[in-house]
């Protein structure tokens, strides 16, 4: 049985202890432990968004788009860097989760017009398992649901490129899954998962919404191609914090994205008569970006990048 004074010892020795001061907290004696579901606030958080306000949207005006007109993919390269295992150039910072999961699930289907099944798990966040059931019925596409919350087949809800085998065929486009399943906490096995689905000729769509922030990602040496995610979970960024899309240098000029905005015109300032995608990351984008969402994203990110993941 652990004492009160071995839990005290371990905690005085714990190389991120200290951390905990880099924190806004307005009871000492609350035992936080929903940080699954919104993260604590950093304290330079506080700093950061209050020399937005003054120094910058207040100062500056709009003069201040000269540089926030990029700052989505700014903060996309340094989430990747820190966050995800991901080189530059293949993350943007903007929208949520659920619209981030819709565009690049529309886009992956689109990109495989002889399929038209999509395939998820029953223990998969509930927005996700609800945004496909929407796309299967406005695409005419049949999705199947894994029963993974059969503990007998599927202990801790967990996947492997064995169990998921009966469910690929040469009709599925896409399959979504968890990195981290939001209940359980099963860790799937990425890199395998991954290669056993595009070896079945289907894009992969990761969520990684439990998983950025909390554990060591590789996404660019794993194979990942598509994933998505939040900040205001383990990455720190506050309530309704804009989420984050990742999509592999190679696939960026061939998805095509069912929402076009003027974020994402190659030239944004004509303002012509007729959409052109910009190339990269830039044609993911669709509207006017949260500047002071961005900022708490930017803000929490150092901590991240000082403290880690490696040890999770």
């Amino acid at each position: 049985m652990t004492t009160i004074d071995q839990v005290r010892l371990m905690d005085a020795s714990d190389p991120l202890a200290a951390f905990r001061d880099r924190f806004f907290i307005s009871d000492p004696d609350q035992c936080y432990l929903d940080g699954n579901s919104l993260g604590r606030m950093p304290q330079a958080t506080l700093d950061a968004v209050d020399h937005l306000l003054r120094l910058e949207w207040g100062a500056e005006l709009v003069a201040g788009w000269e540089h926030w007109l990029d700052m989505a993919l700014r903060v996309g390269d340094r989430l990747g860097r820190i966050a995800l295992g991901a080189a530059s150039g293949q993350v943007l910072v903007t929208d949520t989760t659920s619209v981030n999961f819709y565009r690049l699930a529309v886009a992956a289907l689109r990109d495989r017009p002889e399929r038209s099944t999509i395939v998820i798990d029953e223990a998969n966040f509930p927005t996700d398992r609800y945004i496909a059931q929407g796309i299967a019925q406005e695409l005419g596409c049949t999705l199947v649901t894994i029963p993974n919350h059969d503990s007998v087949r599927f202990p801790f809800e967990r996947l492997t490129p064995d169990n998921l085998e009966p469910y690929l065929s040469d009709d599925v486009a896409l399959v979504s899954l968890q990195v981290v399943n939001y209940r359980s906490g099963a860790r799937q096995d990425v890199p395998a998962i991954t290669e056993r689905v595009h070896a079945a000729g289907a894009h992969m769509l990761w969520d990684a919404a439990h998983a950025a922030g909390a554990i060591d990602l590789d996404f660019d040496a794993w194979g990942v191609k598509l994933a998505v995610g939040c900040t205001y979970k383990y990455l720190n960024s506050g309530p309704g914090a804009p989420a984050w899309l990742y999509v592999a240098h190679d696939l960026q000029d061939q998805l095509r994205t069912p929402i076009h905005g003027w974020f994402a015109q190659r030239d944004q300032f004509e303002m012509g008569s007729q959409f052109d995608r910009a190339p990269g990351m830039r044609g993911f984008h669709i509207a006017t970006p949260s500047i002071a969402g961005l900022t708490c994203v930017d803000s929490s990110l150092a901590l991240l990048e000082e403290g880690g993941t490696a040890a999770a």
